[in-house]
């Protein structure tokens, strides 16, 4: 049987998983979610057996409801993107979380907007 501390650690890294994920799929990548029941199920069964904690780690395990229903919209989403892509509908949202995912969020604010000008040179 696993401690207390160690389901909370547990609880807390399936969620910073879950936030990760979601962002990442927003951006237009696919999302590995092998073994996320599983490993759901197992926490489950650890909270039920853990005695005088098991009503904070039940409490701790429904935090993460909101999180799972983000990642269950966003694989929703990429799913009706795929969708559109095979019936050949022109589909902008996902060319710009393919372009955002490529090339990143956004210019690094310190890069200048513009490249100096250089002057040219008549021979």
């Amino acid at each position: 049987m696993t401690d207390a501390a160690t389901l909370r650690r547990d609880i807390q890294a399936l969620a910073a998983a879950l936030e990760e994920t979601h962002a990442q799929m927003e951006a237009g990548l696919a999302a590995d979610l092998t073994g996320l029941d599983t490993r759901i199920a197992a926490l489950c069964a650890e909270a039920r057996s853990a005695g005088g904690d098991a009503d904070e780690l039940a409490a701790a395990l429904e935090r993460l409801l909101p999180a799972l229903d983000t990642v269950a919209a966003a694989l929703t989403r990429q799913r009706e993107t795929l969708a559109a892509a095979a019936e050949g509908r022109h589909d902008p949202h996902s060319a710009r979380q393919r372009a955002s995912a490529a090339y990143g969020r956004g210019a690094p604010a310190d890069l200048p907007s513009d490249p100096p000008a250089t002057p040219s040179r008549q021979s």
